[in-house]
């Protein structure tokens, strides 16, 4: 119960940090005159239109998480550092689409300086953030073994004839041009894809119902840190 609550609650935390936290200042610069946006709000109420049930199971994976929370904060704090396994599903259609193995490790890599507080402009941290400015004590690492057991890179490639996409999530479905999720129970679930309608990305919020579409999608241009925007 431990390893779901943190793995699904750090879903969204992660995609706040890599819409927002992981491009560079080149990036932002240039995206001056082609922003992006984040779709998570958007993307909620479409998973709430599709499922009546949602908001309710929202709220009660909200009640059991802080229920947990309250019931394990002295071993929360002492707690060893838990690792969680990522994989990426990169979706390309051009050769600048299929980024490379390095340019994924270095966003696995920013995510857990990041998360541990180790990132190069932790002194920057807004002085309303420092008193709970911490290490989360929670990394990540590339799969190594996929759902069968059998050695991963932790990076599913697919050469996929979908142009662009939005946030309908069909780019996790192998049935509409994507690629299925792993056990979001066991693994991170990050899709890398060319979003089109001036998407930055999504994240899905978690509920008391385990959703197979879980986890986050980013536009290939803005993962890792060396991205910068398209033109």
């Amino acid at each position: 119960m431990k390893r779901k609550i943190t793995l699904l609650a750090c879903s969204t935390f992660i995609s706040f940090g890599i819409l927002f936290g992981q491009v560079t200042q080149s990036s932002i610069t240039r995206a001056s005159s082609n922003p992006r946006t984040c779709g998570t709000m958007d993307h909620e109420t479409f998973l709430n239109q599709q499922d009546p049930a949602r908001a309710a199971n929202r709220q009660a994976y909200e009640q059991a998480t802080q229920a947990y929370i309250a019931a394990n904060q002295n071993a929360m704090t002492t707690q060893s550092v838990m690792t969680i396994p990522v994989v990426v599903h990169l979706l390309w259609k051009t050769a600048a689409q299929n980024i490379t193995d390095q340019q994924i490790q270095s966003q696995i890599t920013v995510l857990n300086q990041d998360f541990g507080r180790t990132n190069p402009d932790a002194s920057n941290t807004p002085a309303a953030f420092v008193p709970v400015a911490a290490n989360t004590t929670i990394q990540f690492c590339l799969a190594q073994r996929d759902p069968n057991g059998l050695a991963t890179t932790g990076i599913e490639r697919f050469n996929t004839s979908v142009t662009s996409w939005s946030a309908n999530d069909n780019m996790k479905h192998t049935a509409t041009g994507g690629l299925n999720a792993w056990d979001p129970t066991r693994y991170l679930n990050i899709w890398v894809c060319n979003l089109g309608g001036g998407l930055l990305g999504y994240g899905e919020f978690p509920t008391s119902t385990v959703s197979q579409t879980f986890g986050v999608v980013i536009l290939y241009s803005a993962f890792g840190s060396q991205t910068i925007y398209p033109s």
